[in-house]
């Protein structure tokens, strides 16, 4: 009797902490897209601002003519494109992750209107009843113990199942870093035959090409980061102790790309910072991902011992 009622009580426990984690995922996506929103309202500022000065540098006056018999006017004018794609360059991005949020939130709200999960909290009130009146009566100490074993067990069957999924949202971030930093070597190939031999139509054509495939490349790994980031999350949330691991980095990780690849993207030594940077993106990811298997090997050799002391009292 006992047995079924723990049995239950595992099953509802699980549903609790799945609708649980779903509802803190959705609060989650929430604040990341209302700054989001902030963020794209602010490029979109900035963006107006930068095509403005651009504009103004085509507009006749005095001072222009001065800066072209001095040399100034193109290196002005290759300053101002330069922060123009910069910010064009992030406006995009935002806006891409913008949709994604807002398509996320879509179907994590699907998730939460489900009909098994309406009544959760009155049957877990229900099964609260059974067992106490079950306890009153029968072996308190044998109960007493099996109840904290169980909810042991509950607990580290969660934390082990958020870590696999925060290391498979892992290998599949390390995967779009990769094929962003294959995209990126490409993109510093046409830029060194654009830089040191001499350029032309074709090859300043082929390298921004090549940047624009970059760019949804490095967007895809920011979407496989932001996953990972919201994995991460919940399993501090599940065991906080037990578990620390960097973050933060990982959301910003498209801005610092941005930043490199367009304040002088006639040049490819920008390029290399930004392979720089994926590469260290990539170390960190692979350091948190070893950390996370450490505990989930941990986790797992703490359930088998649980399991063959619940079977023991149960048989005895």
């Amino acid at each position: 009797m006992w047995g079924k009622l723990q049995e239950r009580q595992a099953v509802l426990k699980t549903e609790i902490i799945n609708r649980d984690k779903v509802k803190r995922k959705h609060q989650t996506l929430t604040e990341h897209l209302e700054v989001a929103l902030h963020k794209k309202q602010t490029y979109w500022s900035r963006l107006k601002k930068e095509q403005k000065d651009v504009e103004n540098l085509d507009g006749f006056s005095i001072l222009q003519v001065f800066r072209t018999w001095t040399g100034k006017q193109d290196e002005i004018r290759e300053k101002e494109l330069s922060e123009l794609a910069t910010i064009e360059a992030k406006y995009r991005e935002i806006e891409k992750t913008v949709t994604d949020l807002e398509q996320d939130i879509v179907d994590i709200e699907r998730e939460l209107d489900q009909s098994r999960w309406k009544s959760i909290d009155m049957e877990w009130e229900t099964l609260m009843k059974e067992k106490e009146g079950w306890i009153y009566g029968n072996k308190q100490l044998e109960a007493a113990r099996l109840d904290e074993l169980y909810d042991q067990k509950t607990f580290l069957t969660s934390s082990s199942r958020e870590i696999t999924e925060a290391i498979s949202a892992g290998h599949e971030a390390k995967i779009a870093l990769r094929r962003a930093l294959k995209s990126l070597d490409g993109a510093k190939d046409y830029s060194t035959w654009d830089t040191f031999l001499g350029g032309g139509l074709i090859a300043t054509s082929l390298k921004h090409s090549k940047l624009d495939e970059s760019e949804n490349a490095i967007h895809a790994a920011q979407r496989s980061l932001q996953k990972f980031q919201t994995e991460l999350l919940d399993i501090q949330q599940i065991n906080a102790e037990n578990l620390s691991v960097e973050r933060d980095g990982f959301v910003t990780f498209a801005d610092y790309i941005f930043d490199d690849i367009f304040s002088a993207w006639s040049t490819h030594s920008k390029i290399n910072n930004s392979i720089d940077h994926i590469n260290e993106t990539i170390s960190s990811l692979e350091h948190t991902t070893v950390q996370l298997e450490e505990q989930l090997k941990g986790d797992q050799e703490m359930l088998y011992n649980i399991g063959i002391e619940i079977a023991k009292i149960i048989e005895q």
